[in-house]
């Protein structure tokens, strides 16, 4: 599985890593550029709406390859796009490739924990954050190296494909549990504050993946350099944490876990509010990655304890929550920051973050054999 997570975080940082290729490529505009991730936002939309009644009628071990495939097809589809109108198609196919393999992976990784009797979930994500490292590390390659952005992402896809197929040979046996039932269901309550647990923590990582650099840039007098570490730092902060993150649950327990995780997110956003220079910015978003890191992995994992009877449906419906967070954050702090201004507006984020620290409770598990819920 953390293969599974590695190759899922690489193929959408192969993406990334080389925007601005694609978009000289094609001669598009800004204006133009936006449209095309909008494509790219309503195909993830679209697919984790269909995610759970997908999941309950082929399983998670076919939902990954399925979404893998998609995704590994979508790199090449957007390489080649001969024009304007196919390149956002392409990047639908992208977009629903990337969320029909991110719901199918924590399905089955929900089904590997709870096989496990401990918990391990905090750790798959690490390897998604590996795996993004290293595709944009390649993408800044071969940008370095001239290398074609159609014969890169031919390859990447390639490469990709090949090792998630060779990965889910190892999956479990068996079917899920729910699959084969009625396809759809309404969500059950408790899902609800998964599902605003989930959101906060993808608007906080999307704030920090979309503005770190713009703020360090433009508030703190950064030069573009130094400004880029912001997130570096932030990424390093949630790998370092995500691999041990399981291990301080099975010992403290998820709510206490969860609080201060909440409560480090906070101070990390009130850092670089308070103190607008670059080293103290650097520094928070870094605090920021150490507390934000566990907070969506351990409400997807809630989410499926919380819905045994069909945990890829209950995931399903959680993520959809946490992507509204990460896919709505640009929208939202565009209007805010038009508002107040890009330095309150990471105030306002950071303590949205709080809401979180209360809600933390509602991911208590009773188990009889493991101390997850305590």
């Amino acid at each position: 599985m953390s293969v599974v997570f590695a190759v899922c975080g690489a193929g959408f940082a192969t993406w990334a890593a080389r925007v601005p290729a694609v978009q000289a490529k094609l001669g598009l505009s800004a204006g133009q550029l936006a449209v095309g991730l909008f494509g790219l936002a309503a195909g993830s939309v679209v697919a984790l709406v269909a995610a759970g009644p997908l999941l309950t009628k082929i399983g998670s071990r076919r939902g990954v390859v399925f979404g893998g495939a998609v995704l590994c097809a979508g790199l090449p589809l957007a390489a080649f796009a001969p024009d304007f109108p196919l390149f956002v198609a392409a990047l639908a196919v992208l977009g629903v490739g990337n969320s029909l393999l991110d719901v199918s992976m924590n399905a089955h990784a929900a089904r590997v924990e709870e096989a496990y009797g401990r918990p391990i979930f905090a750790g798959f994500h690490a390897f998604w954050n590996v795996g993004g490292l290293a595709g944009s590390g390649v993408g800044a390659l071969m940008e370095t190296w001239r290398v074609p952005v159609q014969a890169h992402f031919t390859a990447a896809g390639a490469v990709l494909l090949l090792t998630l197929l060779w990965a889910s040979t190892r999956f479990l046996p068996g079917a899920d549990r729910g699959q084969g039932e009625a396809a759809f269901a309404l969500p059950s309550k408790a899902l609800i504050p998964l599902g605003v647990i989930a959101f906060c923590g993808f608007l906080a990582e999307g704030t920090v993946n979309d503005w770190s650099a713009v703020y360090l840039r433009d508030v703190t007098l950064a030069s573009a350099a130094f400004a880029s570490l912001g997130y570096f730092a932030f990424s390093i902060t949630m790998i370092g944490v995500r691999t041990v993150a399981d291990r301080l649950v099975e010992r403290f327990g998820v709510v206490p876990f969860i609080r201060c995780a909440a409560a480090v997110t906070v101070a990390g956003f009130l850092l670089v509010v308070a103190v607008p220079v670059p080293g103290a910015g650097i520094a928070g978003f870094a605090v920021v990655g150490l507390g934000v890191s566990g907070i969506v992995p351990l409400a997807w994992s809630a989410a499926g304890r919380k819905q045994p009877d069909a945990p890829g449906r209950a995931i399903a419906a959680v993520a959809a929550c946490g992507y509204l967070g990460f896919l709505a954050g640009p929208v939202l702090m565009g209007g805010l920051i038009g508002g107040i201004g890009l330095h309150l507006t990471f105030a306002v984020v950071g303590l949205l973050l709080v809401s979180v620290y209360f809600l933390a409770p509602t991911m208590r598990i009773v188990q009889r054999s493991d101390r997850v819920g305590r």
